[in-house]
Order: structure tokens, then C-alpha cells, then sequence
């Protein structure tokens, strides 16, 4: 009588890869979101991503570098060289326009970053991290808008320092 022997085959090791965070398109609204708040260098961008996302999300240079020639390229970007090999990135009119057009879009994406957040990295108390980032958004678009007038910027500074204080006693 014949022997039959088993064969002992391994265990597949799963490598099953992670799905991307976020679709081409998503990620060039979500660049040129963070363009418009802080015009900026490609790395400077990372950062801000990383830091809204307190660490959820870090997309590599792989990522944004093409996203930058892309948003060039489509018009939404404009450089300004700054130094020898750096470049700082500037929304355009037209990239204005497409991020008002699709207003609906980023506060998705916005909120996907949120979630990656108390995924990731759950903070205590996240509404008021949130409250706090709206606020720093708000005021740095205020900041930009050239027809802001003397009168108009002393009532924020007022705002924000009465906020200041009143948590301070809290």
C-alpha cells in the first residue's frame, strides 16, 4: 500500500495594502484647500496636512509634488520662486473658483480628515480641537483678504482676545 504523505503549505502572509486615503480628486481640492489658507512650499503643505490631521494623514512628497504640477498645470496655482530650488505656491483666481464650486466637496474631505483623526490619534476633547482649527482657518483667510479695512481687523483682534480671556476663566 502506498503512503500518502500531507504537504504542509504555509500560511499566505497577508499583504493585503492599505486603500488610499483619498481620490486624485480629493487630493488636489484638498491641496489647493491648504494652498488658498497658507500659500506655501510643497513641503510646507505636507505639514499642514499633517498638522489639521494631527498625524492621521501624512501624504509623502510623492503624492503632493504631482499634485502641485497638476494644479499648475490646470491653472489653480501659480509659483512664485523663492531661494535657489523652492517654490511657493499661490491659488489663482480660477483656482478660487473651482474651490467655491466645489465648497460642498472639501467640507467632505474635511471631515474624512476629522475621522482620521479620532481613528488615529483620538483626541480628548475633539470638538474643541475642531472649534479651534475652524477659528485659525477663519482668521487666516481674513488676514488675506486685501479689502479688509483698519476697522474690520481691530474688531477681530477685540474678538479674539475677549474669546482669550473668557476661557482663560473658565
Amino acid at each position: 500500500m502506498k503512503k500518502i504523505y500531507a504537504i504542509h503549505v504555509p500560511p499566505k502572509k497577508n499583504h493585503a495594502r492599505r486603500g488610499k486615503t483619498f481620490k486624485n480628486e480629493e487630493l488636489l481640492l484638498l491641496v489647493l484647500y491648504f494652498i488658498k489658507i497658507n500659500p506655501t512650499h510643497g513641503y510646507g503643505i505636507i505639514k499642514s496636512i499633517e498638522n489639521y490631521s494631527m498625524g492621521g494623514y501624512v501624504p509623502s512628497a510623492g503624492v503632493i509634488y504631482p499634485n502641485l504640477t497638476m494644479l499648475e498645470d490646470l491653472g489653480h496655482t501659480q509659483i512664485q520662486h523663492i531661494g535657489e530650488n523652492r517654490k511657493k505656491f499661490f491659488i489663482t483666481a480660477l483656482g478660487e473658483k473651482h474651490l467655491a464650486e466645489k465648497k460642498f466637496d472639501i467640507e467632505t474631505i474635511l471631515e474624512k480628515l476629522k475621522a482620521l483623526v479620532s481613528e488615529k490619534n483620538p483626541v480628548r476633547n475633539p470638538e474643541i480641537y475642531y472649534a479651534l482649527e475652524n477659528l485659525k482657518i477663519i482668521v487666516k483667510i481674513k488676514m488675506r483678504n486685501e479689502s479688509i479695512n483698519n476697522e474690520d481687523i481691530e474688531k477681530i483682534i477685540q474678538t479674539i482676545q475677549e474669546a482669550t480671556h473668557r476661557i482663560n476663566d473658565i
